[in-house]
């Protein structure tokens, strides 16, 4: 087997595992697993992110290779998983999607404002410290709205 059909099998293995977790746990017991949380839900500020990225790249196409076609495939996933509330699942995916394509900005984001849904502020903070190097307007979102989440938890 040559490299590129080892990393499909590895990749695709790693969809029917995230798929397999999902499926294995039902939703009653799933819901008593997951975290209460006090803060508000972020759907339509994410929804409004998510728009803002697909115009952009309508209008300014990128020539698609097959790596980030295959990361874009894990945000969507992510995207697919983080709709759910399914945290874990939807944090590997980004994370793979990263790890497929590192300059993927979109896919670092996403990973970035997921860190900021769940608190995790030191995991979000240094995702925008690596988003910075690959594009600057994204990080400069990531990092207005770290800091307008956390001013918010102070208030």
């Amino acid at each position: 087997m040559n490299s590129r059909s080892i990393r499909l099998t590895s990749h695709l293995l790693l969809i029917a595992a995230i798929f397999f977790a999902c499926a294995v746990a039902p939703d009653a017991i799933a819901q008593k697993l997951r975290k209460k949380s006090t803060r508000p839900t972020e759907n339509k500020e994410a929804s409004a992110r998510q728009q803002r990225r697909k115009a952009r790249r309508a209008a300014a196409p990128v020539a698609s290779t097959d790596v980030s076609i295959e990361s874009d495939k894990f945000i969507d996933l992510g995207n697919s998983f983080r709709a759910k509330e399914n945290w874990n699942a939807a944090e590997a995916a980004y994370k793979e999607a990263v790890k497929i394509w590192s300059g993927n900005a979109e896919a670092m984001a996403e990973l970035g404002y997921l860190y900021i849904e769940r608190g995790k502020w030191t995991d979000a903070q240094q995702t925008y410290n690596r988003l910075r190097a690959i594009n600057g307007s994204d990080a400069a979102e990531l990092l207005a709205e770290i800091n307008r989440r956390q001013a918010q938890l102070k208030h």
